[in-house]
């Protein structure tokens, strides 16, 4: 019997999950924001400016919802954040230097932020002060450690929030902090804005230290986008029954979603103990376990592309993502599926 590990029903809606706006530090008005993404097929664009959570409700209609959140950031320095270079890394494993999480609101018109700092703002978000909400003490003072991070996921995740880990390679920030980080919802492997400008946008070694480290969370993808030069390059694909604020929150809260910078997942269901994906073209489709077991299915260049992937799953493999390639080397990333998610057991 299929297990879909992708909802059999519903549909995919193309989601960026990270933008910037002249509400922070971004060049386009919210409105232009929408414009332009609409344009480029997404259904759903998270407001996430820099320390400053609104509410752009009045942008939703019924081809287009706008989610409520905003980036936190630990910004001690602008410069170099690897300390490890000049004071060692016993001193990189307790200190922080530079780590960005988006979180976001379950309900779009609370716009309370959390451990907020109403003196520590950037860009233009000054200029909302008067919209600002905030639980608890608004002049909250950032601690610059692991445990201040977690401090600050902590309060979000009790503010009934969903918390996402963002380009922890631009952030310089090495596994003795990301393995140390806790109640996670995702890690974004993909970052748009990373993506135009270095080669830092795919975290997928950072996904794999987690989840050696015992951290179960998934993986999405936005454009981080402060421009439209840096519009569409990567987002999340969420499947839910219907275009809605709430449903597209329960699908990436459930796991019901896939990163992208490129190709389409279009099915993916676990059956007599092997996994099977169905995709755009592509070049490669790839199964990643706990191991040192993986598998492929590739195409030379000039053969006919490949659209679909069957692999056996074996005992000791524990859990599995898979990747897609695409001709232009572009990447769609599952997130990881554990064996104890699955219905049947895997037996050799």
């Amino acid at each position: 019997m299929k297990q879909y590990l992708l909802p059999a029903t519903g549909q995919f809606f193309k989601v960026n999950l990270h933008c910037h706006t002249v509400c922070s530090d971004g060049s386009q008005t919210p409105e232009e924001v929408k414009a332009l993404f609409k344009t480029k097929g997404y259904s759903a664009v998270a407001f996430t400016d820099h320390e400053i959570m609104l509410d752009h409700s009045d942008l939703t209609d019924e081809e287009f919802i706008a989610l409520t959140g905003y980036e936190y950031g630990f910004d001690k320095s602008k410069t170099n954040p690897f300390t490890a270079l000049y004071e060692g890394p016993l001193i990189s494993r307790q200190h922080v230097e530079k780590v960005h999480l988006n979180l976001y609101s379950k309900d779009p018109h609370d716009t309370r932020m959390v451990c907020c700092d109403l003196d520590y703002i950037w860009g233009n978000a000054r200029k909302y002060l008067d919209k600002a909400r905030y639980v608890g003490d608004p002049h909250y003072q950032r601690k610059y450690s692991v445990e201040g991070v977690n401090e600050v996921i902590r309060a979000a995740k009790e503010r009934n929030m969903l918390v996402t880990y963002n380009h922890p390679d631009w952030s310089m920030n090495t596994r003795h902090l990301y393995c140390s980080l806790e109640n996670l919802t995702a890690l974004e492997i993909l970052n748009g804005d990373a993506m135009s400008g270095s080669d830092m946008a795919d975290a997928t070694h950072v996904y794999q230290e987690m989840m050696r480290a015992g951290k179960r969370i998934l993986c999405v993808g936005g454009d981080d986008n402060h421009s439209n030069e840096a519009s569409g390059l990567a987002w999340t694909m969420i499947k839910a029954e219907k275009l809605s604020y709430a449903d597209l929150i329960d699908g990436l809260e459930m796991g019901n979603c896939y990163a992208s910078s490129g190709p389409e997942i279009k099915e993916l269901y676990v059956e007599d103990g092997k996994v099977t994906i169905k995709t755009s073209d592509a070049v490669g489709i790839f199964l990643h376990t706990a191991g040192r077991r993986d598998a492929c299915k590739t195409v030379r260049p000039g053969e006919t592309p490949v659209t679909e992937a069957t692999f056996a799953l074996q005992p000791h493999d524990l859990l599995f993502r898979i990747s897609v390639r695409d001709l232009y080397g572009n990447h769609a990333y599952t997130r990881y599926y554990y064996f104890d998610e699955l219905k049947e057991q895997i037996v050799d």
